[in-house]
């Protein structure tokens, strides 16, 4: 039994019980945790920069330690582990060096991301400005402070295991597996994925640039949704998408209309389709996976493919369409991936 604790109109993790009353219980526990560490936060951490001259460093350390970066460079920063003394609590700091002045309409953008409470999508909690920074000194560095920028953005959101999606299914890729332990795996990483995806869509958001690489899994073993660098809000209007940005996602995985930078929130679907595809078959080679997912994109898959996996063929192929408005919303596939779930394991699901 699943219930979910709603407070002005913001929804919280839900709680999960083999009874009414012990579902309503646990969920608001987890309500209860989730606003006490909001607000512990919040008393420390600024949202906003009000101009002080304070360094990144002296934010960060007079009530944290440092403990070590989690992720290499790109284009959309560095990620480092911080320990949070006064509360004793872990978390991730991401450090972003932007190239233009960030302005209060950017930073009320990214601090809205604070609003996601799902258990499937990686939690932000605050984020600030800072025009030097704790950053190791090195050319290689995206965000060196030894490079001249305007500022750096910090987000501070939930710590995640080191491996991403894209790490499991390459060491999947390596193992020799029962077709059966691949498939059971891969729907339940599939389901938490558009559980997930489903939440975004209903707070009219787009995620843009869903990948393996964006998708982590947390301390507890959860599948979550993050790097939300390139996230942009849905359009309220279904019938007519809108005209967006053309710096949007990695191309692999862009569903064709992001080309031509009018679309709207069935862009995350198809790249779900693609993601989803990867889960379950096993590639050898980074050549053969550029080739079978080109050929996925168009929805030409191995010939085993269909034979092998009927119900998951014909799924993936409702999210591959061209045309957007055939792809199924993420409510309903979220159903599908359930009634797969039920068909492959009945018992369990039963229970």
């Amino acid at each position: 039994i699943h219930y979910k604790v709603v407070i002005e109109d913001k929804e919280y993790p839900e709680g999960k019980g083999n009874t009414i009353k012990q579902a309503q219980q646990n969920a608001a526990q987890q309500a209860w945790s989730a606003l006490q560490e909001q607000s512990d936060w919040d008393s420390k951490v600024a949202v906003e920069n009000k101009g002080r001259a304070d360094s990144v460093s002296s934010t960060l350390t007079k009530s944290s330690s440092i403990a070590k970066n989690i992720s290499g460079g790109g284009a959309f920063g560095r990620v480092y582990k911080v320990r949070e003394i006064l509360l004793n609590k872990k978390f991730a700091v991401k450090i972003v060096r932007v190239k233009k002045k960030i302005s209060r309409k950017d930073l009320r953008e990214v601090k809205a991301l604070s609003v996601l409470l799902h258990t499937n999508i990686v939690r932000y909690y605050s984020c600030w400005t800072e025009d030097t920074g704790y950053m190791q000194s090195s050319s290689a560095d995206s965000c060196s402070s030894q490079e001249s920028s305007p500022q750096l953005l910090y987000i501070q959101m939930e710590l995640c295991g080191s491996k991403t999606l894209g790490h499991w299914i390459k060491e999947r890729n390596t193992r020799t597996l029962p077709d059966s332990s691949r498939r059971q795996e891969s729907l339940t990483i599939a389901k938490q994925i558009v559980s997930g995806v489903e939440y975004i869509h209903f707070k009219k958001l787009i995620h843009r640039d869903l990948k393996p690489a964006n998708i982590l899994f947390g301390q507890d073993g959860a599948v979550k949704i993050g790097d939300f660098g390139l996230v942009t809000a849905d359009d309220e209007d279904d019938e007519n998408p809108r005209e967006r940005t053309n710096e949007t996602g990695t191309m692999l995985y862009m569903a064709p209309e992001q080309f031509e930078n009018i679309y709207d929130r069935k862009v995350d679907i198809f790249a779900f389709g693609l993601i989803y595809f990867e889960l379950l078959w096993k590639i050898s080679t980074g050549h053969e996976r550029a080739e079978v997912l080109r050929d996925a994109r168009n929805q030409k898959f191995p010939r085993e493919f269909p034979l092998t996996l009927p119900q998951e063929e014909q799924i993936m192929r409702s999210m591959l369409c061209k045309e957007p408005k055939q792809r199924p919303e993420a409510s309903a596939l979220n159903a599908e991936l359930e009634k797969l779930a039920h068909t492959l394991n009945p018992e369990k699901t039963e229970n």
